[in-house]
């Protein structure tokens, strides 16, 4: 390290900073390592400025000099052969560690998962420990996606104890997943009572995963796979709290109905929070009599969304009818809402038949220019491609705009006997009736506020004689907007656990093991949405999981390990774990300490 002078040609001032200078691929490379100030800042201060700095950058020197010694004939050494077959007979030289589990397993031992695990591993013969292979799989599955057996194989990158087979890792799923409903209550209590739950509005959605695999078994069944796949798939639904935290989450055979596994996540709710008076929101797929008959017989709340185009013609009429919209400034975005008594059908508990009963229910409509023209451009390009390429056969996207209509094969008269052909006529009327609607979206709801004249009450929310959930505060139109556009938080939820969490495709077979699986997806999830959290939503949470990735250190000597791509994304989220992550080298003694710091939840 040295004292660098730099003279400012406009100013004549004198900038003093330390430096350090390494050869880098055969160049010499000067980088700044603390700026100091001007010069003439310092004359009353010392009688020598430039001497006083120049001894100090000697003693820096010294204090922070590392020296290695190195022979380029050196190579590296082994103690043991490798032998085809045997697992323990692999070696490697030079240990690397990841040092981005430190922020996880602090949030990990705030949730007391580890003290979960322990207690119930007692009551096992098992000779592994449970809560350190769970450990692995959750912080592999962030910091190096793979299948259980390629995370076991790289489970030495994590600090700690390690000692334990593969087959050990296998055999703790079942364990895993029969402590799944208990896990998910007691991470629910410590969530509440660590960083707090917003449990006023609930957002659910549904999504599935894949296997790699010909045959159906179990709740791995073909369905609608959301990535167009023809391979068997299992049905997840997902529920998260407003502050964007994930509350549980359940497995359904692939061939399952959406609007089928919302009910079951409801139950769930009320028995691991304990709790009624929560507003469900849900897109359209959700939007069944049998779920807004349940939800209302629990006293609860709902938005969910609705087709316009599906809507029956006395509805159509009152999205088409101007009156009562409410527009922006610029004309691009409008809304207005009613109550009105609907018709649904509902399965009768008696008989297991649908029956019709008749509910008053808040209709929101909003049109956006942005959706109008998005709609319209796709339709566009669906009705070019049906033109060119297009046949009878199917009415399947643009095809539906054509009309087949039976002509003679020889002059084209219209016929009803057999010598007929099919020629397609494009639909003028039913374009005209889609375009009507285009731009035009519809909520359905129970949920209202307080009237213009109407005093607060004493509690957060309140259900009504008239099946309306009443929230203690105004809720105007572009309110039950605002909430329900909140619902794209959990689509991001899934694309992490999809993109980041390499959730699929998914190799284990058994209903216990599968279970298992998800369980550490929904884990790591949690861990990442409290650390986005934590970190006050200041960093991205895909920069954060890319850093933290990166966050390694490599063994230059015995006892010495070196950092490697440190961030200053990093550095901010070491500042909110009151943890050093941009130290250059550690010690084994400092990594050890690091983790044991981690674990104290004090």
């Amino acid at each position: 390290m040295h004292l660098n002078q730099l003279k400012e040609k406009k100013s004549g001032r004198i900038f003093l900073s330390f430096q350090e200078t390494h050869r880098v691929k055969g160049k010499n490379k000067t980088t700044t390592v603390k700026r100091i100030g001007y010069l003439d800042e310092f004359t009353s201060r010392y009688a020598d400025p430039v001497a006083h700095f120049k001894e100090l950058a000697k003693q820096l020197s010294i204090e922070n000099k590392v020296e290695i010694s190195a022979s380029l004939d050196e190579h590296h050494t082994f103690d043991a052969r490798y032998i085809k077959g045997d697992v323990s007979s692999h070696r490697t030289e030079g240990l690397v560690y990841h040092l981005g589990l430190l922020p996880l397993s602090q949030i990990y031992h705030e949730l007391e998962i580890d003290y979960f695990m322990d207690n119930r591993r007692r009551y096992t013969k098992a000779k592994f420990n449970h809560n350190t292979i769970f450990q692995m799989l959750v912080f592999g599955r962030i910091l190096f996606p793979d299948s259980k057996l390629g995370t076991w194989n790289n489970r030495h990158k994590l600090l700690g104890d390690m000692t334990f087979s593969d087959d050990d890792v296998y055999r703790s799923l079942e364990f895993f997943a029969r402590h799944k409903t208990a896990l998910i209550k007691h991470l629910n209590d410590r969530v509440t009572r660590n960083y707090g739950r917003d449990t006023t509005l609930m957002f659910y959605d549904v999504t599935n995963y894949y296997w790699e695999i010909d045959r159906e078994d179990g709740i791995r069944k073909r369905g609608a796979c959301k990535e167009h796949r023809p391979e068997p798939i299992v049905q997840m639904g997902l529920l998260m709290d407003s502050r964007d935290l994930p509350i549980t989450y359940n497995l359904f055979p692939g061939n399952t109905n959406d609007s089928l596994t919302l009910s079951p996540t409801m139950g769930d709710v009320t028995e691991e929070l304990g709790r009624e008076g929560i507003v469900y929101i849900a897109d359209k797929g959700m939007m069944s009599g049998d779920n807004r008959a349940e939800i209302l017989i629990n006293r609860g709340g709902y938005i969910f969304s609705n087709s316009v185009r599906k809507a029956d013609q006395q509805t159509k009429g009152y999205v088409l009818d101007e009156t009562g919209f409410v527009f922006n400034n610029e004309g691009t975005y409008k809304y207005k809402s009613r109550i009105v008594p609907v018709t649904i059908q509902i399965t009768s508990q008696v008989s297991g038949k649908k029956k019709s009963i008749v509910i008053n229910e808040r209709q929101v409509i909003f049109w956006s220019r942005k959706y109008q023209e998005r709609t319209r451009h796709e339709r566009a390009q669906a009705i070019q491609k049906a033109a060119n390429y297009g046949s009878c056969e199917n009415n399947h996207g643009g095809n539906r705009f054509f009309k087949k209509i039976v002509v003679n094969k020889v002059d084209g008269e219209v016929l009803r006997d057999e010598d007929k052909a099919y020629v397609r006529v494009f639909d003028e009327d039913l374009l005209s009736k889609e375009e009507a609607l285009d731009g035009y979206y519809m909520i359905c709801t129970n949920v209202i506020g307080l009237g213009p004249d109407e005093k607060p009450f004493a509690k957060q929310s309140r259900f009504l004689s008239d099946n309306m959930f009443q929230l203690n505060r105004p809720v105007d139109a572009h309110d039950i907007i605002d909430m329900y556009r909140g619902l794209w938080r959990i689509e991001e939820s899934f694309r992490i656990t999809k993109s980041w969490l390499k959730a699929r495709p998914v190799f284990v077979h058994t209903e216990a093991s599968i279970e298992a699986h998800f369980l550490t997806c929904f884990l790591g999830l949690l861990l990442l949405r409290i650390l986005e959290l934590k970190t006050d939503h200041s960093i991205e949470l895909n920069r954060m999981i890319e850093d933290l990735r990166d966050l390694q250190v490599v063994q230059e000597s015995p006892d010495l390990f070196l950092l490697t791509q440190p961030t200053n994304v990093i550095e901010k989220i070491g500042q909110y774990f009151n943890l050093d992550l941009i130290k250059k080298r550690y010690t084994m003694q400092e990594l050890k300490k690091m983790v044991a710091k981690t674990k104290k939840t004090s």
